[in-house]
């Protein structure tokens, strides 16, 4: 699929979910390409439309967006709830299971999106898996004290093959502190499982599979 392509697509579900934010929400915002699309649009709905809208971000990046499109940045201590997090994800497979965080803010992205009442996810048709389960590399954020015991638990669990998160010369590392490494495991039969298993080792504070929180599920401008 062609750039073009993809960005109006990308357009099209941002647009699609503006229709679930309603006045007075508590709104989490989601960190990628597709999530700033949607944070513009919604800076001037709340603009065009006076909505009191507080936000949620997952992101210094999301953070920043947000504050540039007008929006009122809020922490996650200071609400009683997120009543809608809206984000987008880097596969999606035929039962509505995730793998996000390719823009290395997985762990805030979790937080948000299974603390909110409910959870929008918007993607370009590129995202979804075309044979229906997830087959991409998962990312997983660690600290950075147990890198050598998390890679040795990793490949007991099975993974085919671990990189890790570069930027430049140097590791990637999150808004939490902490590395991050994409790990292959082929195609997940069992993302629940899997999702467990990787976060029961010691050392790792999150995993992009997210399969606990059934989102609503946008792929340009239609509802799957």
């Amino acid at each position: 699929m062609d750039s073009f392509r993809v960005e109006e697509e990308k357009f099209q579900a941002a647009a699609k979910a503006l229709e679930f934010i309603e006045d007075n929400m508590v709104v989490g915002l989601g960190t990628g390409s597709t999530a700033d699309i949607f944070i513009s649009l919604l800076g001037k709905k709340v603009k065009e439309e006076k909505l009191k809208i507080e936000c949620v971000a997952t992101s210094s990046r999301t953070k920043n967006n947000a504050t540039n499109a007008g929006l009122k940045i809020v922490s996650l201590d200071d609400v009683e709830q997120i009543d809608i997090a809206v984000d987008g994800a880097d596969r999606v497979d035929k039962n509505k299971n995730l793998i996000k965080g390719y823009g290395g803010a997985l762990v805030r992205e979790k937080i948000v999106a299974y603390n909110s009442e409910k959870f929008v996810v918007i993607v370009d048709s590129s995202k979804i898996s075309p044979s229906g389960v997830l087959d991409k590399e998962i990312p997983i954020e660690y600290v950075p004290f147990a890198r050598a015991a998390v890679f040795k638990q990793l490949k007991k669990l099975g993974v085919k093959k671990i990189a890790e998160r570069m930027e430049g010369s140097q590791k990637f590392v999150s808004d939490n502190q902490n590395w991050l490494v994409d790990a292959y495991f082929g195609e997940i039969k069992n993302p629940s499982k899997l999702e467990e298993k990787i976060n029961s080792i010691c050392g790792i504070v999150e995993n992009g599979i997210f399969s606990k929180k059934k989102p609503i599920v946008i792929c340009a401008g239609k509802i799957l």
